[in-house]
Parts: structure tokens; C-alpha cells; sequence
């Protein structure tokens, strides 16, 4: 009797502990999906909030695509490049006005802008640009080039005011029929057939550029080829 007792005793125990084990389980499996479910509404609170703080509509619909709908983190160096004025225009008159504006792009409408302080103008005009790699490969080429004075050597931030120059510098500044057959050779050499893939405010700024090395460093068709290729900003 007292045989079956004890037996009864050790069998109650056991199921007790197996029981507080199992709660145990339950519990510590309720806590961590409880995170996770906090973490991600978190991060979707805070993914929709830079989404927001993103000034153009080109630049939401890059980081829509980026963020694959607002379901996972971007880049802040992509988010800051989605920030800045994305747009296809071929000057940049209507940024430096009073009420500054701008054209659309191949991504999204144009918009007007409450102040231009602080934004550069950048690429993914055509495209989003889905990672860092080859941009940080492209700004290590382009310090090749930091000894002509005003070449933008991140052209996914160019200072407004930097276009303007060497798009008024490319109005201005007519090649003789060497120099234009410079440029005509590197037009055929580069990967998008010319300064940049549309005669975008870009396209002209970098036209403006090729004239100046060809005029005064002397640069050859394929040298203004490789720096049009490696400044490419389409996205």
C-alpha cells in the first residue's frame, strides 16, 4: 500500500513539473512572438514615417520599390538619395526661381518645392536603385577626376547651382571640328551612347564637362566615354 503510495506521489510530481514546463513554454512562446509582433509593427510604423518625410512622389515610389511596399528596411544611404530632387528636366532654371519647382521623371510626376535648401539634385530618374555597390565603386573612380575644378564627384548629389554652371558652360561653348570629333567618338564609346542615357538636366551637364576636357586637359574620346559611364546616375 504504502508502495503504491509513493509510486501515486512520483507520478503527481512528475506530471506537476511536466505542467510548469509546458506553462513554462507556453509563456516564454507567447513573450517572444509578442515581440516580434511589436518589432515589426515598430518597423513598419517606422518605415511608413520615412516614407512620409520623402519630399516627392519619384522619390516615394523608389523607396515603395526598395522597401518591397514598406515590409523591410532600406538603406539610409538609398533613403537619403530617395530624399533629394528626382526629375528629367533639361535645365534647372524653374529650381532656382522664387517658387521652385521641377519636372517629372521616368519614376513620377514633377512637384513644386516650399525651398530647395539642403537637396541636391540626384539620379534614379529611370530607375531604383536596389543597393550601395556599384555607386561606391563609381565614387572611387571619380576621385580621378577631383582636380578639374566643379565636377561633381557623387553626381547623385550635385549642387544645383554646379549644374547650372556647366549647363550654361555647354550653351556657351562651341567645339571646332576636331574637338567635335572628340566628342562624336566618345558618344559612340559610351555604354549609354552619349553623356547620360536621356537629354536630361544631367545629360547636358556632363556634355558641358566633356567640353571642358577636351578644350583645356586635352582628354581623348575614350577618356570623356569612361567618365560619362562612370558618373551615370540613371538608377
Amino acid at each position: 500500500m504504502e508502495k503504491e503510495s509513493n509510486n501515486l506521489k512520483r507520478i503527481l510530481e512528475e506530471y506537476r513539473k511536466k505542467k510548469t514546463w509546458i506553462l513554462s513554454g507556453i509563456v516564454i512562446l507567447l513573450i517572444v512572438t509578442g515581440i516580434f509582433y511589436l518589432s515589426n509593427q515598430y518597423s513598419v510604423f517606422s518605415l511608413q514615417k520615412q516614407y512620409d518625410n520623402i519630399p516627392t512622389m519619384a522619390g516615394k515610389a523608389i523607396f515603395l520599390k526598395q522597401s518591397s511596399q514598406l515590409t523591410k528596411s532600406v538603406d539610409p544611404e538609398l533613403l537619403d538619395l530617395d530624399s533629394q530632387i528626382i526629375t528629367c528636366q533639361p535645365d534647372v532654371d524653374s529650381l532656382l526661381s522664387s517658387n521652385p519647382s521641377f519636372g517629372g521623371s521616368c519614376v513620377a510626376g514633377g512637384a513644386q518645392l516650399q525651398s530647395i535648401d539642403g537637396l541636391y539634385l540626384s539620379g534614379q530618374c529611370c530607375g531604383a536603385l536596389m543597393d550601395t555597390k556599384e555607386r561606391h565603386e563609381s565614387l572611387e573612380k571619380l576621385q580621378a577626376y577631383k582636380d578639374i575644378p566643379d565636377v561633381p564627384l557623387d553626381p547623385f548629389h550635385t549642387p544645383i547651382e554646379i549644374a547650372k554652371k556647366w549647363i550654361d558652360y555647354d550653351k556657351n561653348t562651341i567645339l571646332n571640328s576636331e574637338e567635335q570629333r572628340i566628342y562624336d567618338e566618345a558618344m559612340k564609346m559610351s555604354k549609354e551612347g552619349g553623356p547620360c542615357c536621356c537629354k536630361c538636366w544631367h545629360w547636358y551637364v556632363n556634355e558641358g564637362i566633356a567640353k571642358k576636357m577636351i578644350k583645356d586637359y586635352n582628354y581623348s574620346a575614350q577618356q570623356i566615354a569612361n567618365y560619362w559611364d562612370v558618373s551615370d546616375i540613371c538608377g
